[in-house]
């Protein structure tokens, strides 16, 4: 897949095709983890800073790490960590924000797209769009976090704890469907 990997279903992990990082992956995973988390409105880089304790100076030229890392989408040939200035919530907003594209695939968005869709569908279909979402589950939600850091996570919506919450209903719906069988 020439597409960037987000995992958030179980140890947090990346696989990008850009340039590759020399130091700092756990950082610069859990920078990426923050922005693709605020995909719907982007991110300013003073809730950059807020959130990381850095500068903003810092936070540009943190975001353009990860803009290098994720590399260009090639479906676009655009970066898909676009400039704050060009990124779509950016012209929406009014401000600039960083904002990553749809090209990179979060585990943590399939898995809710597959509940959706099998909790619509319902039947046998249905069950097999939520047997798959869990198949995403590779184990604890937002496992393995970079020590010290993540602090960000524990303020507003805790996408851990939903996350957590959604695969048990998901493993009780599929385990109830095929027991009434």
């Amino acid at each position: 897949c020439d597409r960037p990997r987000l995992n958030l279903l179980g140890p947090v992990a990346v696989r990008a095709h850009g340039q590759a990082l020399a130091r700092r992956k756990p950082y610069f995973t859990e920078l990426l983890t923050f922005l693709a988390l605020r995909r719907q409105h982007g991110a300013t880089r003073e809730a950059i800073s807020a959130a990381f304790g850095i500068s903003a100076g810092k936070a540009r030229d943190y975001t353009n790490t990860v803009r290098d890392w994720l590399g260009t989408n090639p479906r676009t040939g655009e970066p898909h960590l676009p400039n704050a200035n060009k990124a779509p919530a950016a012209q929406v907003r009014g401000i600039n924000v960083y904002q990553v594209d749809d090209g990179l695939l979060v585990d943590l968005d399939l898995f809710k797209r597959l509940r959706v869709r099998g909790q619509a569908r319902g039947g046998a279909e249905g069950q097999r769009d939520l047997i798959t979402a869990l198949e995403l589950v590779t184990g604890r939600s937002f496992d393995q976090q970079r020590q010290g850091g993540w602090s960000w996570l524990f303020e507003g919506e805790r996408h851990d704890e939903y996350m957590t919450v959604a695969i048990a209903d998901v493993a009780f719906t599929v385990a109830t469907y095929y027991l009434e069988k």
